[in-house]
């Protein structure tokens, strides 16, 4: 997992709170979508589309 480092010098000016000098790091989902949900999604983007094009026939 790659951190993402945070630069917290611009909150300490602003909130004026003491802030340790190291980042904070953000922590990324490692949960994925299911097939199941990723073809839902895929076909209720096609219904979407679809209703797109018709509405601009208009």
């Amino acid at each position: 997992m790659r951190q993402i480092p945070v630069d917290t010098s611009a909150a300490r000016e602003v909130l004026s709170i003491d802030i340790a000098d190291t980042p904070s790091v953000r922590v990324a989902a490692l949960v994925e979508p299911s097939a199941d949900l990723l073809d839902r999604a895929h076909v209720g983007w096609e219904h979407f589309l679809s209703t797109q094009e018709e509405s601009s026939d208009d």
